[in-house]
């Protein structure tokens, strides 16, 4: 005979089970932080497509590609909101609202799935459908805009060689050098690239250039010296690639810290 009461609780496992693709949002499964929030499916982390910019020249065979560059990723989320008085779905949507309007440190929502845990997509909550409230359970979706389309892995550092798996180059995060003696000048190495800063330095304070989304910092103890860059540094050009090893004249180099990413 079959034992049902064992089958009920069998069910009721399945049910509780988180499906491999799981949504986390700044570092928490959604379903944890709303109680009747269950994850159904996602489009959006597949192929990222590219913008093409061509010219038609005449007399010549198809286009000239004039630039070209990859789009935004756009993450559709399909989710089931359950409820058991309509008042308690007033105050699930309420708490949903505002965790997918909370920004991390990083000033974007952080957000990764369980089936790829050490990456993160940097984005914003874009949207949501609408839909007729017949009943205390409902399926609708929401979508998340990712304007930089690439997941980034979890930071990693070193004073050696750099590791990437995925990624061709990428910049780092951030570089810092102490001064190894008094002097004028402080270079930034890898390969041909150099960033070379003149003022006046010295041990017992660190130079750290700092490579944020929307700007590049450097600074000397707690002195801005990008003004005391020399002309020809490409701060924004100071990609590594897998195996590069940045070094330091006058310096040594303390840490770098970089994250691999996939498109």
């Amino acid at each position: 005979m079959y034992n049902y009461a064992s089958l009920e609780k069998l069910d009721q496992e399945v049910a509780t089970l988180e499906p491999s693709d799981n949504l986390i949002i700044n570092g928490q499964p959604l379903n944890n932080l709303i109680e009747g929030y269950r994850h159904l499916t996602v489009t959006g982390r597949g192929l990222l497509g590219q913008n093409v910019s061509t010219t038609k020249v005449p007399g010549r065979r198809g286009v000239w590609v004039d630039d070209f560059s990859d789009q935004e990723r756009t993450l559709e989320i399909k989710y089931q909101l359950k409820a058991d008085t309509s008042a308690q779905m007033r105050d699930k949507f309420a708490k949903l609202n505002r965790i997918l309007r909370t920004h991390a440190q990083s000033r974007f929502l952080e957000i990764s799935f369980r089936d790829e845990p050490d990456f993160v997509y940097y984005g914003f909550f874009n949207g949501a459908d609408s839909f007729e409230e017949t009943s205390l359970s409902i399926v609708s979706k929401f979508s998340l805009i990712i304007p930089d389309g690439y997941k980034k892995k979890r930071p990693q550092s070193s004073t050696g060689p750099i590791s990437l798996v995925d990624a061709l180059e990428v910049l780092p995060e951030s570089i810092t050098v102490t001064p190894s003696k008094v002097t004028d000048r402080v270079q930034i190495v890898n390969g041909s690239k150099v960033i070379s800063f003149s003022g006046s330095y010295a041990p017992g304070q660190d130079i750290v250039i700092s490579f944020e989304p929307d700007e590049v910092k450097a600074t000397y103890g707690n002195r801005n010296i990008l003004s005391e860059l020399d002309r020809f540094s490409p701060l924004e050009l100071f990609k590594v690639r897998d195996g590069d090893t940045i070094t330091a004249v006058n310096a040594t180099v303390k840490k770098v810290v970089w994250r691999d990413e996939r498109a």
